[in-house]
């Protein structure tokens, strides 16, 4: 059985998106045809500070714990892969 989505992924997408750029605009990168699909570590918009603020923010924002063994590309490289993690998170 599949678990449910949170009540707005879209929602959640934006705002997931909003974040990495606004990390990447502090770091003085102009980020805004960022997809959704791309892999954001090989974009080099945000360093590994960056990351950490963002993985932080994430489990504030969705009240979630991530555990250390989920920090892979394939959980949190894209904005796609986050919205999914934090979609199974919460179910």
């Amino acid at each position: 059985m599949t678990p449910p989505l949170i009540a707005d992924a879209d929602a959640a997408r934006n705002e997931i998106r909003a974040k990495v750029l606004e990390l990447a605009r502090r770091r003085g990168i102009k980020a805004s045809n960022l997809r959704d699909d791309e892999v954001i570590p090989e974009t080099g918009l945000l360093d590994s500070a960056a990351i950490m603020e963002l993985i932080v923010w994430l489990e504030t924002r969705f009240d979630v714990v991530i555990d250390q063994g989920d920090l892979t590309i394939e959980n949190f490289g894209t904005v796609d892969a986050m919205v999914g993690y934090v979609t199974r998170a919460v179910a």
